[in-house]
């Protein structure tokens, strides 16, 4: 029972902070760089990207 109200806690906790947390985390400029190549192996991201880069 307690390991099932942690798990929902964090996962609140996760859920409200989601972009807090992507901001710190893409904030690192090594792993901001991952992200971009591994996002851009993404066909559709890929186009997505290309489309708003060039308008």
């Amino acid at each position: 029972m307690k390991r099932v109200i942690m798990l929902a806690v964090g996962s609140m906790a996760l859920y409200r902070y989601r972009y807090k947390i992507v901001n710190v985390i893409l904030g690192q400029p090594n792993l901001r760089r991952m992200f971009v190549r591994l996002s851009m192996r993404i066909p559709f991201l890929k186009e997505r990207f290309m489309q708003k880069a060039f308008q």
